[in-house]
């Protein structure tokens, strides 16, 4: 392990992984916290080395000196399971085998999984060392170990959950700062090196920083342009070739020029197809649209980000049935995304609109109990059910499917029917895991006449698509005295949503 201020999150590592390790060595970059202590009591060897900059320098200093027949890698936010533990102690007794993988869960918000097979059991060979200052990867040396010995890579079962990337926890661990200088100090060295330019266009997409992402997606585009054959070879090239293409200021048709020029030779990637199917929509060409959403599909048993290639394609499916007036096929389509991903919110709003085209607000109310005995019940259910009956103007239902669930849209009810100080409150309360609710804290003050003071984590783009939402639900539900006083307002807020009065 390499650690550093880690004291929250070691108690449960800790707990969760007893029983895996025979020899614990951790390398500590310079906590200053209890996290030396919690080790030492754990049994740990802690090995202090200044930090410099570079995981795989770290991660190797680890290594020296481990005792062990085997090596297992892990971070203090990475929880294993019962199952994993008992896997990997399993392992040690197979002669065959010489590596081994892990599953990897990353617990995205609304219930997504993203999985991710990471190789991190190996045989303590010391030609076995990791590479790359960020996102180290030990595979060169462990594929070349298992071609010299002859054994083979296992893929253990038992889950590992990763906590890293919540974005609340990386932003307090101040991850965004320290990964994009080092990628970029990796790009610096090495300007063709396509891994480390995807890691940063990673890092412009999750943290949602649009000018980080169009010079990162210029300088890719170069180094993807200068060394087709390295883009072959590159597992990840069809993530790379989608970031770039959204990052460049190119319109649908050039961008899927683009795409399918650099694409062929590339490893098959659900992201590409899901790309290829959206910007086909976008220029009217729906049946190969369909194609595209439909091979993404195909990618579903291999892919390890499953929601690329089952919830996202089969909502495209559902929009180009819609755009067909095949409104029961459409249904069909958003249900079967839901049976993958039950909370997803696209698709909770997208089966709700669809039910209260079929049947007005008792299909709304339909959909959310057939949803809640097939799925169960959660915050996200009941978000996209008030902001469905907000949008088909029923403020009642709203506040009905919202009562009791903080949230965005109970702001959002209460301000249509004249609440502002309730749209206030609920605003406030629901800021902190939903930025874009700060928005109507703002309305309720501009409807109350009153100064109000924002702080928005949310870049133009998302505040002005949050805010298009918003005020459709308001045109929809609110009282008229409501809108004509957003309506006055409106121009106080005008450099930043100059529409706001019109689409009121």
């Amino acid at each position: 392990m390499i650690v550093k201020d880690e004291e929250e999150l070691l108690p449960e590592f800790l707990r969760r992984a007893r029983g895996l390790w025979d020899e614990l060595r951790v390398v500590d970059t310079g906590s200053t916290d209890a996290t030396p202590r919690l080790l030492e009591e754990a049994g740990a060897t802690v090995i202090q080395a200044p930090w410099t900059g570079d995981f795989s320098a770290a991660r190797n200093r680890s290594l020296d000196g481990a005792r062990g027949d085997w090596i297992c890698v892990l971070d203090p936010d990475e929880m294993a399971s019962a199952e994993f533990v008992a896997a990997a102690r399993a392992i040690l007794a197979d002669p065959t085998a010489g590596a081994a993988t892990l599953r990897l869960l990353n617990r995205l918000p609304h219930g997504h999984v993203r999985e991710a097979r990471l190789l991190r059991l190996f045989r303590n060979d010391p030609a076995i060392r990791f590479r790359h200052a960020i996102h180290e990867d030990p595979s060169e040396g462990v594929q070349a170990h298992l071609r010299v010995t002859g054994r083979r890579l296992v893929h253990l079962e038992g889950p590992v959950d990763h906590l890293g990337y919540v974005r609340a926890r990386a932003r307090a661990k101040d991850k965004k700062a320290r990964d994009v200088a080092l990628l970029v100090r990796c790009l610096d060295e090495d300007p063709h090196d396509l891994y480390s330019h995807l890691k940063l266009l990673e890092q412009a997409r999750f943290w949602g920083d649009r000018d980080l992402w169009v010079a990162a997606a210029s300088r890719a585009r170069a180094a993807v342009e200068a060394a087709p054959d390295r883009l072959a070879a590159t597992p990840h090239a069809g993530e790379l070739l989608v970031l770039v293409a959204e990052g460049l200021p190119l319109g649908p048709a050039a961008a899927l020029a683009w795409l399918d020029e650099r694409s062929p030779g590339t490893q098959p990637a659900a992201a590409l197809r899901l790309r290829r199917g959206e910007l086909l929509e976008r220029l009217g060409r729906a049946g190969e649209a369909a194609e595209a959403f439909e091979s993404a599909r195909a990618l579903a048993p291999v892919t390890s980000n499953i929601q690329l290639a089952t919830v996202r394609p089969l909502l495209g499916l559902a929009r180009l049935a819609i755009a067909r007036g095949a409104l029961q096929e459409a249904a069909a389509r958003v249900e079967e995304g839901l049976d993958h991903a039950p909370q997803d919110p696209e698709a909770l709003l997208a089966a709700v609109t669809l039910a209260a085209a079929r049947s007005g607000p008792e299909g709304i109310r339909a959909f959310v109990a057939a949803h809640r005995a097939r799925h169960g019940d959660g915050d996200e259910l009941a978000s996209a059910a008030g902001e469905g009956a907000l949008r088909a103007g029923d403020r009642a239902l709203a506040l009905e499917v919202l009562a009791g669930r903080p949230g965005r849209w109970l702001a959002v009810a209460r301000l249509a029917g004249g609440d502002l100080d309730g749209a206030r409150d609920a605003a406030s309360a629901a800021a902190g895991a939903d930025p874009a609710a700060a928005l109507v804290g703002l309305l309720a003050d501009l409807a109350a006449s009153r100064d109000s003071e924002l702080d928005l984590d949310l870049t133009p783009e998302e505040a002005n698509a949050a805010m298009r939402g918003i005020a459709a639900a308001l045109r929809a539900s609110a009282r008229a005295e409501v809108r004509e006083a957003l309506r006055r307002a409106a121009p106080a807020v005008e450099g930043a949503f100059p529409w706001l009065g019109a689409a009121l």
